[in-house]
């Protein structure tokens, strides 16, 4: 899953959230979990979730999938419906009550910095989540801090600016764990993009924001604390603390 950069001494522009491969989009929900301070729950199996997210450039499928999950019991299935195409994807630049804002300090319930998701890929070439007004498109990929507010993951089949995390796509369930203030800058998150590019399909699942890494990695792991390990589970803590 992108940004766009705001000044203090401009009115904040407000924008959405691309995850070039693929990523996940809910109702905000903002809740305290254990001794952590402010994580936002922007997906995590919400049925109704995938209804966020009717827009589509070329045909492009969207459903909730309850068989191949990251983590709980349904993920988000982008499915390219046009094999041909470089631009499957599903997006909406505004999903109702999404106005979070990207600050260096988080200090209020609806600013964040960190992101995390879960992602994985079925054939095509590569992948992407998207969140912010797309921002000009200079390099495929760019080096923080950019406006290209996207993360990429395999080759970039538009072209399109943003951050390319790997050189190949996840074909196994990763996290990824990301400073978005580092990344793009000041800015508000209105919307989502889920774009699988090519191939079959995208998964995405487990989509948060929060105020400081360690309470996304704190979540991590405690869903392996008390959920019996699950190998994809222990092989995505061992990515994250690679430096995804």
């Amino acid at each position: 899953m992108i940004c766009q950069e705001g000044r203090k001494t401009r009115r904040r522009e407000e924008s959405e959230m691309r995850l070039g491969f693929y990523i996940l989009t809910i109702l905000p929900l903002i809740f305290p979990f254990l001794g952590y301070t402010k994580v936002i729950e922007l997906f995590e199996d919400d049925p109704k979730f995938i209804d966020l997210l009717p827009r589509m450039d070329t045909p492009t499928k969207i459903e909730n999938e309850s068989k191949d999950v990251f983590h709980g019991k349904i993920a988000v299935k982008v499915i390219c419906e046009s094999p041909g195409a470089n631009n499957n994807q599903r997006y909406n630049p505004r999903i109702p009550g999404w106005n979070y804002k990207i600050v260096k300090n988080p200090s209020k319930e609806d600013e964040a910095r960190w992101i995390m998701f879960a992602w994985k890929k079925k054939g095509g070439t590569g992948i992407i989540p998207d969140n912010g007004r797309w921002g000009p498109v200079t390099v495929p990929c760019a080096k923080p801090p950019t406006q290209g507010r996207k993360y990429i993951a395999g080759q970039n089949a538009t072209g399109w600016t943003g951050i390319c995390l790997k050189d190949e796509i996840p074909e196994d369930w990763e996290v990824v764990v990301r400073d978005l203030y580092s990344d793009f800058g000041e800015f508000t998150m209105t919307g989502l993009a889920l774009t699988p590019f090519n191939g079959e399909y995208g998964l995405y699942d487990s989509i948060y924001l929060a105020w400081t890494e360690d309470e996304l990695r704190s979540l991590l792991k405690e869903w392996t604390t008390r959920l019996e390990p699950r190998g994809k589970l222990a092989t995505s803590w061992g990515r994250i603390k690679e430096g995804w």
